[in-house]
């Protein structure tokens, strides 16, 4: 197994970018990719991509972690100090609940159209990752006071297939938000824990697109891309025995 990271499209305005030149999005944040030998001979290639979405607490108490201030800035951003004292950062409450929404995910977005097209004229290779806390409703203070323990969670990471996703956006006004609970009665056939898609089905065939030399340049154009769109991706190796 490998892993890389690139560290993602940050979310700024770049003169190359297309209109209006402002906060661009990745089509998905991680691939991983599949490659299956007979011995030493390479006999199968396939990839699946996870476009990520985390929940939002019900406070909206989210920073966005792909400042541009920090591109652009670089070290000077030692010298240049905000307004708030850093200490701030360590009082902090989160409470999620059923209502609590996916905010960087928006009904009638482009990002959207662009996800299904791809996965039209690709391949259903495309798949999102939801972030969510170990259980809902739950409320959580920082600093911790006590020590917490926690086994298999209820909820956490969840993999939900972009078709039924996108058939829960349908039912909301442009530019709304969908609820833990949208998404979740949405999806029937998936929710997904993230290790049961990669396992017992990735690596099994039954999700992601298979793909062959006629179809790597497109494959090539989702990884190579020093401006995107994939932040970063991880290679499983299966090896088969001969005969």
């Amino acid at each position: 197994m490998d892993t890389h990271n690139v560290g993602g499209l940050l979310r700024t305005g770049w003169p190359r970018w297309e209109p209006p030149f402002v906060r661009r999005w990745e089509t998905a944040d991680i691939a991983v990719l599949v490659f299956v030998y007979r011995g030493e001979t390479l006999i199968a290639k396939k990839i699946g991509l996870l476009q990520t979405k985390r929940l939002y607490p019900d406070n909206n108490d989210v920073e966005d972690d792909e400042d541009e201030f920090e591109l652009f800035a670089g070290m000077n951003r030692f010298i240049r100090r905000e307004d708030k004292q850093a200490i701030g950062a360590l009082h902090l409450h989160f409470s999620f609940s059923e209502d609590s929404v996916y905010g960087a995910m928006r009904a009638g977005s482009r990002q959207i159209q662009v996800i299904d097209a791809l996965n039209r004229d690709f391949g259903k290779a495309v798949y999102y990752l939801f972030y969510n806390p170990h259980e809902i409703p739950v409320s959580i203070s920082y600093p911790i006071k006590e020590r917490i323990r926690l086994d298999r969670p209820a909820i956490g990471c969840r993999v939900l297939d972009a078709d039924e996703v996108h058939q829960a956006l349908t039912g909301l006004k442009g530019g709304d938000s969908p609820t833990y609970t949208t998404l979740t009665q949405a999806a029937s056939a998936s929710n997904w824990r993230l290790e049961a898609w990669a396992a017992d089905l990735l690596l099994t065939c039954q999700v992601g697109e298979q793909f062959d030399a006629s179809r790597e340049e497109r494959v090539r154009y989702f990884l190579e891309r020093r401006t995107g769109p994939i932040g970063a991706a991880l290679a499983v190796s299966i090896t088969l025995p001969d005969g």
